[in-house]
């Protein structure tokens, strides 16, 4: 089993874990403790604190995958390179803090309803410190080819702290300011985790005195710069919905949202767990010039997307009506955004792993040009929508967008090297989700809703993977079995 494989199974499970405890603080705990507004609140700090982190980090990230993964390199010289490439971060943090106390008035005064985010919105400067140190950290210590530690940390750790201070909240043990604090002390808590990680695994070496270490160079601030430019417009993009109908809408209307845009983003797990290993081999795979390799991986990338997710956004429509059961009324108005975003989440991992290959390649500034186009898209988007439609305008406009920017790589992709990600398999994966969907409509069980989700999400995933594995449609899924099949054997 190659390594991609075996590295996005394993995150896959971190994050499915993740996501199972997700579901119960998400579904159930937040809106029924917190209700609509609080729970919005929470939701715009991050969405906040996330755009801001990627204006913090500079694109970073991107240039630590892309210059370090290569095994020529000691750990000393990866380490010192790494603390010298985010040296800016510090600088940038100070000069964000001035600016964002100097203009917090001015900031509020956007919003529809400002009274109970003005309360915690210094919260955003703890929450963007913490997070930007994980993600660099995290990126620095993908380099070595380990991501499912930090995963099981995002999605698991992270999520399992959230809901004790929920529940500490929701039998009075701590009150909604004490909170608000233990909750953004969780992302601090998860960043000091894996650093005493990285440093047990002997992944940092501090040797300042090592003059032939290297160094970052004019190349890589500049391809830094770039990626910067079109990272911070795809986050602002992933979270300019939610803040916009917060502005229009207010914050218990951004809750509902958030919430359904939760439920949607489920689908795209195999994505976030592929691309946490794809980005390194595909920027080896460019040093050694390896087209067969890189075309190999955008189809593997695509179909396996696309096969995993599909299933999983079949679950999640078909059991829509028993999901919001367990949800108060005011988050019922989300289920159209869920279903447009899943849609268009879909879409994008059909297209396969288009964004890493142009980021890794040298057509990386393409990317850049891209992502301002969408940027301005999306806002006028959300500009013209939004008044008029509510919290499905912005999920129409997030949908348009995704689907006119997949459009335009994956069309650049295939001009520039010549290849596409697309195989005869991924038509027979649609089919084969429509009529597992029309399967999942007419199974009509009754009873307790947990009982009705279960029946039907097992009887849909037994068709739709036992179909797929007889036709082998995923090659990768066929494998995996079969090797987990002849382990089984040989334990007994």
């Amino acid at each position: 089993m190659g390594i991609i494989v075996q590295q996005t199974i394993r995150n896959s499970i971190a994050t499915y874990l993740g996501i199972a405890i997700g579901m119960l603080s998400t579904i159930i705990l937040f809106p029924n403790i917190l209700g609509a507004e609080k729970y919005g609140l929470t939701r715009t700090l991050i969405a906040i604190s996330t755009i801001s982190g990627q204006l913090i980090s500079f694109g970073l990230p991107s240039a630590i995958l892309k210059y370090l993964p290569s095994e020529n390199n000691s750990v000393a010289e990866k380490s010192n390179f790494f603390l010298k490439l985010i040296r800016p971060v510090g600088i940038l943090l100070i000069i964000y803090t001035a600016f964002f106390f100097s203009f917090q008035d001015q900031w509020l005064k956007m919003y529809e309803d400002p009274s109970l985010l003005s309360g915690f919105f210094w919260l955003v400067i703890p929450l963007l410190i913490s997070t930007v140190s994980f993600t660099l950290l995290s990126t620095y210590v993908r380099t070595f080819y380990d991501t499912v530690f930090a995963t099981i940390l995002q999605e698991v750790c992270l999520r399992v702290l959230i809901i004790t201070w929920l529940i500490l909240f929701y039998f009075s043990k701590i009150d909604f300011f004490q909170f608000m604090n233990l909750f953004i002390s969780s992302y601090i808590i998860n960043f000091l985790i894996l650093f005493i990680y990285s440093l047990h695994r002997k992944f940092f070496v501090f040797n300042f005195t090592n003059s032939n270490a290297i160094k970052p160079n004019r190349e890589v601030y500049t391809y830094s710069l770039f990626v910067f430019m079109s990272g911070f417009t795809m986050i602002v993009v992933s979270n300019i919905d939610l803040i916009m109908v917060d502005i229009f809408e207010g914050l218990e209307f951004a809750g509902v949202y958030a919430l359904s845009m939760y439920i949607g983003t489920v689908i795209s797990v195999p994505r976030k767990s592929m691309t946490k290993i794809v980005h390194p081999i595909l920027s080896k795979a460019f040093s050694d010039n390896n087209l067969q390799h890189i075309e190999k991986v955008y189809k593997q990338s695509s179909i396996n997307q696309l096969f995993f997710s599909l299933l999983i956004f079949i679950g999640i429509i078909t059991n829509l009506q028993d999901v919001f059961i367990f949800l108060p009324v005011e988050f019922h108005a989300g289920k159209n955004v869920i279903i447009i975003l899943g849609f268009a989440y879909l879409f994008d991992l059909a297209n396969g792993a288009n964004s890493q290959i142009i980021i890794t390649s040298k057509y990386y500034r393409f990317d850049f040009i891209t992502s301002i186009l969408l940027l301005i898209f999306a806002v006028l988007l959300n500009y013209i929508l939004i008044p008029r439609f509510g919290i499905n305008g912005a999920a129409l406009s997030t949908a348009l967008s995704i689907f006119s920017f997949n459009s335009i790589r994956t069309i650049f992709v295939w001009f520039v090297l010549r290849i596409q990600p697309f195989k005869w398999h991924t038509l027979s994966i649609i089919v084969l989700g429509i009529v597992c969907f029309y399967l999942g409509e007419l199974i009509n069980i009754g009873g307790h809703p947990i009982l009705s989700i279960t029946i039907r999400s097992a009887i849909i995933g037994t068709t739709y993977l036992g179909i797929a594995y007889t036709f082998r449609l995923s090659d990768e899924f066929n494998t995996t079995i079969e090797e987990l099949v002849v382990k089984l054997k040989s334990k007994n």
